[in-house]
């Protein structure tokens, strides 16, 4: 059974990948029935543009037309109801606040990402689009154009990021030039958890992006080592504080599609 969701995402090209992870949309039909997603926590954050009817997060009713979602340390549930309309960007980790901080700069104002001039500014463009692509096309340019111009910045926690994307090795940290007390205050300032953390983020969602391959299912010992952690019990328990599902239950969820 087909389902009644219809996603469509994008991923940015060159120096917009260092910003963005994806510029997305999201659409559930008048006529068809509405569907809850799990949304994994990324250390990423997002803006989000509500162009249909209200969507609920955690059972919680959002009514903004602009919304931004700060870095999530744990899993939500988002119900999309018959007539939603969103499209909306993700940020690479600890992105989000910097370009929040870079545009209060470039605009001599405090307000938030949501409520910045720029991010507001793109809401009736969006609203006129005629068709998904022409908002995606929309949002990729608007972005590219605003972070051309902060480019020649040398970001130590975008580094320290792509070394813990690669590594489960947190010494490796070591050859930025930054002592462990300052990247333990830019990444709570940045991403409001500690590299340690991040580390534990990114370890649980790759373990379920490699269950969504079924050859996997029966090797969960094998994840787990794989993965770096102790053990099988190891990964579940990390699997069910972060993600809010056991790799088992995850497994038979997506049997069930």
């Amino acid at each position: 059974m087909s389902s009644p969701l219809l996603f469509e995402i994008h991923f940015p090209q060159g120096l917009l990948s260092l910003w963005l992870q994806a510029i997305w949309s999201a659409q559930v039909p008048m006529d068809q029935q509405g569907v809850t997603r799990r949304l994994v926590a990324d250390a990423g954050s997002g803006v989000l543009f509500n162009l249909g009817v209200p969507v609920l997060i955690d059972q919680q009713e959002f009514h903004d037309q602009v919304m931004f979602q700060p870095t999530n340390q744990r899993a939500h549930l988002i119900h999309l109801p018959s007539g939603t309309d969103l499209v909306g960007v993700r940020f690479q980790p600890g992105m989000g606040c910097l370009l929040q901080t870079k545009l209060a700069k470039q605009q001599d104002q405090t307000d938030s990402l949501q409520m910045s001039e720029f991010v507001q500014s793109l809401l009736i463009p969006l609203t006129d689009c005629s068709s998904v692509q022409e908002r995606i096309d929309l949002l990729d340019k608007a972005f590219n154009q605003r972070v051309s111009s902060m480019a020649d910045f040398h970001d130590p926690v975008l580094k320290a990021v792509e070394l813990l994307q690669q590594s489960s090795r947190v010494d490796l940290l070591d050859a930025l030039p930054l002592s462990q007390r300052q990247i333990e205050r830019q990444f709570q300032h940045r991403l409001s958890m500690s590299p340690k953390y991040f580390q534990r983020l990114r370890r649980v969602r790759a373990v379920l992006l490699a269950l969504r391959q079924t050859e996997h299912h029966s090797r969960l010992a094998e994840l787990a080592f794989e993965y770096g952690f102790s053990d099988q019990a190891h990964m579940t328990r990390e699997c069910q504080l972060i993600a809010g599902i056991t790799p088992k239950r995850y497994i038979n969820r997506k049997r069930l599609l």
